[in-house]
């Protein structure tokens, strides 16, 4: 049984045409994904530190008093405008922003709340206290982000790894204290 197998393929043992052709097929493909998968994860970086350094100018701008009667509406704009490679972003930013007691030092349990698309009447209440004079605030933004190629292999486990809309969450946080005038 063995001695005919060999048989057949011994003309095929010396031939080496289309030996290219096949390393070409079994690899191309991989190195395809992983230029795909590497495109993916820049994009999301790059947006992750526009949302990062938007929020450290912001919180600077804020801390030093420059912006009066700060409301989430003008946070999210400053935001945004700094940001201006995150598409989408007046719509699915969320900022939360609270005092924290410098007795306990108890930051908040809950996770960062980013908007749901799923349910787009229902959205999470978040705080939004800017605090008084010499206290410590905590601020958290959160913003949904759609995956840029869903039908590759790694944007299909990103969408299942976060809601299942399309969209996955980068997160920044920052704090200050507020300066006395």
């Amino acid at each position: 049984m063995i001695h005919r197998i060999r048989r057949i393929f011994r003309p095929f043992r010396k031939d080496e045409r289309g030996l290219a052709s096949i390393e070409f097929a079994l690899f191309f493909p991989l190195y395809v994904g992983l230029f795909f998968w590497a495109v993916e994860l820049g994009i999301i970086t790059i947006k992750s530190v526009m949302l990062d350094h938007a929020m450290d100018v912001s919180m600077r701008e804020l801390r030093l008093g420059l912006v009066n009667d700060p409301t989430s509406d003008k946070l999210k704009d400053a935001i945004c405008d700094r940001a201006r490679i995150i598409g989408e972003c007046d719509e699915q930013l969320m900022i939360e922003m609270r005092p924290i007691s410098t007795q306990t030092w108890a930051i908040p349990a809950t996770p960062i709340a980013c908007r749901n698309n799923d349910v787009p009447d229902m959205q999470p209440v978040v705080t939004f206290d800017p605090g008084r004079q010499q206290e410590l605030v905590l601020v958290r933004a959160c913003i949904m982000i759609p995956v840029l190629m869903p039908n590759t292999m790694f944007g299909r486990q990103l969408i299942e790894a976060a809601d299942g809309t399309g969209r996955i969450g980068i997160s920044t946080i920052s704090s200050f204290v507020n300066e006395p005038t």
